[in-house]
């Protein structure tokens, strides 16, 4: 007998629908089970076709991989979005709204943000790898919680929000403004923060950078309370 071939799609991708360019469509297509959605154009996309007495909208573990959703607009007020798991990877979210929302788990890699807001924003363990992040807008309640953000471009970007656990590694932070900002356990390791700006309440203690971590002249990471990250050839035998 001929065996059947193994799909090595998840469940998630093997329930496919057509890319949408509506919300409606994509909710109509999610209450059926679908939940790949790669390719969409939802660019300008409002949450202004629900009632007012419509507190909560449910759209976890969808994919939305390759789609335009440039300016899309996930906020509104009394309204609670739930985004988790979501796959936002090479994804157009230029000026996107995503303030309020919850957003943890997702994959932001290769994807466009931007000029993107994620103003009290949870994105707790969220990938954010060679995203384009310039210009983004977190404010002090937004939560990146163990998200990573290796080797990412931050220079001269203000930064805000619960970054507790996060990995920096190889980030570019030159000029980078950090303002109510949390890092605690946070990976710097390889990272450049020269000329990087300390503005209000932030806290680096317990965070921690290598030798290749690079500093302007005058911080003092001891100072601060940031730990070196020893190499295995520092150690003795």
């Amino acid at each position: 007998m001929t065996e059947e071939p193994t799909s090595n799609l998840t469940l998630a991708e093997q329930q496919l629908a057509q890319p949408v360019r509506t919300l409606k469509a994509l909710l109509r297509h999610y209450a059926e089970g679908c939940r790949n959605f790669s390719g969409s154009d939802l660019r300008g996309l409002t949450m202004n076709i629900f009632d007012k007495e419509i507190k909560y909208l449910d759209l976890s573990e969808i994919i939305l991989k390759d789609s335009n959703l440039q300016a899309i607009n996930f906020s509104r007020n009394q309204l609670k979005v739930n985004l988790t798991g979501v796959d936002f990877s090479n994804c157009n979210l230029k000026g996107a709204i995503l303030s309020g929302c919850t957003l943890d788990q997702c994959n932001f890699s290769n994807s466009d943000l931007r000029r993107a807001h994620f103003g009290e924003s949870s994105c707790r363990g969220s990938d954010f790898i060679q995203a384009m992040l310039q210009d983004i807008a977190s404010g002090q309640s937004a939560d990146f919680t163990a998200s990573n953000f290796t080797g990412a471009n931050l220079r001269s970007l203000g930064l805000s929000g619960r970054f507790l656990h996060a990995n920096f590694r190889r980030c570019n932070l030159q000029k980078a403004t950090l303002r109510y900002f949390d890092s605690e356990g946070a990976d710097f390791s390889d990272a450049d923060l020269r000329g990087l700006q300390l503005d209000t309440y932030v806290s680096l203690r317990y965070s921690y950078y290598n030798h290749k971590t690079k500093f302007s002249e005058n911080f003092d990471p001891i100072a601060r309370g940031m730990e070196l990250l020893k190499d295995e050839s520092d150690s003795e035998d």
